[in-house]
């Protein structure tokens, strides 16, 4: 039996609890939609949840080698993941979900928000 819960993502490099406990090997679908906007420095740019396409994220990001602004997860206290606008996945561990922006964290001009629905079986 699957349950559906519908979250709402700010945009932030802090992790942001789910309040769903994800088990190991037990599907969870991930599908993101919306418009944020990261901070760019002197330039606006709004994305979806798959992030700034071509704009990879360094050091100092949720997740380099990422797109900028993308949608990313975790579990538990494992390693950060890319989500983007859909993401069907068996997480390798018990915990937590967690979201947030691929941002870096000495940044603070982002805007928007993301909906996502989680589906847990």
């Amino acid at each position: 039996m699957a349950v559906t819960f519908v979250k709402t993502v700010r945009p932030t490099p802090k992790w942001q609890e789910m309040y769903i406990l994800a088990r190991q090997g037990r599907r969870l679908i991930l599908e993101a939609n919306g418009t944020w906007s990261p901070d760019l420095r002197n330039t606006i740019g709004w994305c979806g949840p798959d992030g700034i396409i071509n704009q990879i994220a360094d050091e100092g990001y949720v997740l380099p080698g990422c797109n900028v602004g993308a949608l990313v997860g975790k579990i538990g206290d494992g390693e950060p993941f890319a989500v983007g606008a859909y993401y069907d996945f068996r997480p390798l561990n018990d915990g937590t979900l967690h979201l947030a922006m691929n941002e870096n964290s000495a940044y603070t001009n982002q805007a928007g928000a993301l909906t996502v629905t989680i589906i847990a079986f």
